[in-house]
């Protein structure tokens, strides 16, 4: 599995899990409110990695946002710096 998949139809685990009807109602539930996944390597960091990647995929359809992140990235240069 790589660090971040590709977009995949959230149907697609219905067919892993055919057999788990637990499984499929919270697939059904979670297909009202979401299409789409990325499956991330389950290695521990898979959270952060999944949160950041969708984070950062939102700045790019969100320009307010984009430009709110940019000036807490930059400013954060300075701080950093004089923290050693």
């Amino acid at each position: 599995i790589p660090l971040v998949g590709e977009l995949e139809e959230l149907s697609s685990l219905e067919k892993e899990y055919n057999e788990d009807p637990v499984y499929l109602l919270k697939i059904k539930d979670l297909s009202s409110k979401y299409k789409n996944i990325r499956r991330t390597r389950p290695d521990g960091n898979c959270f952060f990695r999944a949160f950041s990647y969708a984070y950062l995929e939102h700045l790019l359809v969100n320009k307010k946002e984009y430009d709110r992140f940019f000036e807490i990235a930059k400013d954060s240069k300075e701080v950093l710096v004089a923290l050693g």
